[in-house]
């Protein structure tokens, strides 16, 4: 009887490791993509999410949210997204550039932290910051336009011809330098900040020039069709077991399906920083770096400009 038994329970330990192998060679896994929040049930529309480990949004003040999502993609890859929806119909929320230290030197490098510890105050508090612009890696030269507070400091060059504009009547502008040279339209211009590729015209994705698309830290901005919605995206990567980064491709149907109708790649690697702010209170701690930056295991990175939402 008990060789019976010992025979029984090896018969069945062989059947689930046969089953096992065979489950493994068909490559069937039962992955599901369940979201939680708006943008992530947007994000599973685009194919890219295999299962969702984390979906969360919360309100950091009126007129601004904060959604958080982890996921295994559809390439098998982690992944660690933070989308900023930023409503510019909150009469009391706005979206301005910031460069280190002195605001008419173009030259020169700080924290996104840094720079938002700099422009916050009562009346003008700083609830979220991303880096911003490309820039020359040893001088700190901004590549392509910028304004801050309606003064121009850079026009937009041949290499970096595309921007972020926000207007004096609150509208967020995604163009390049051709829109820049309409009298009427640079008159309106009430804060600028150059960027990369164009990710998305129209709510047509963009062709990009790469023969191989590489996979990066990111950070990205994409704007409503009304001009009135801002989502300020980062992506972290570089990190295999953590989140891996994305294609321009990927950041750009991540766009159109959040609602941007517009999108522009902004700079990232080892830039791309995410805060937010914990209080209104003045505290040191009051800034909070939600994503993890790839240089030496999460330090933030110094950079020449910063996108900063304001609440007065």
């Amino acid at each position: 009887m008990k060789r019976t038994y010992i025979n029984y329970y090896l018969c069945c330990l062989l059947g689930l490791a046969m089953s096992a192998c065979q489950k493994e060679e068909t490559g069937i896994i039962d992955y599901k993509a369940d979201p939680k929040t708006a943008l992530g049930t947007k994000l599973v529309s685009t194919g890219l999410v295999a299962t969702i480990f984390k979906d969360t949004t919360y309100a950091n003040t009126a007129g601004l949210n904060t959604t958080e999502i982890a996921y295994f993609s559809t390439k098998g890859y982690a992944m660690k997204m933070f989308v900023f929806e930023i409503d510019l119909t909150n009469p009391n929320i706005s979206l301005e550039v910031a460069r280190p230290v002195n605001p008419t030197n173009s030259l020169g490098f700080q924290t996104v932290r840094q720079q938002a510890m700099n422009e916050d105050a009562a009346g003008h508090l700083v609830w979220g910051a991303t880096n911003g612009s490309f820039a020359n890696v040893t001088t700190g030269a901004i590549h392509g336009l910028m304004y801050d507070n309606g003064t121009i400091r850079q026009v937009p060059s041949a290499a970096y011809p595309n921007f972020l504009v926000i207007t004096k009547d609150k509208r967020a502008v995604i163009g390049s330098a051709p829109l820049h040279d309409d009298a009427t339209f640079k008159a309106n211009i009430y804060e600028a900040v150059g960027g990369g590729v164009l990710l998305a015209t129209n709510g047509v994705i963009t062709t990009q020039t790469e023969a191989t698309p590489s996979v990066n830290p990111r950070t990205c901005v994409g704007v409503s069709a009304d001009q009135k919605k801002v989502y300020l995206m980062a992506v972290d990567g570089r990190q295999y077991h953590y989140s891996n980064g994305m294609t321009y491709e990927e950041l750009s149907k991540c766009m159109l399906a959040f609602g941007a109708k517009d999108a522009l790649n902004l700079d990232g690697g080892g830039s791309t920083t995410f805060l937010t702010r914990k209080s209104a209170a003045f505290t040191p701690d009051r800034f909070l770096l939600r994503n993890w930056p790839s240089d030496n295991g999460g330090e933030e990175r110094e950079v020449s400009s910063s996108l900063l939402i304001i609440a007065k």
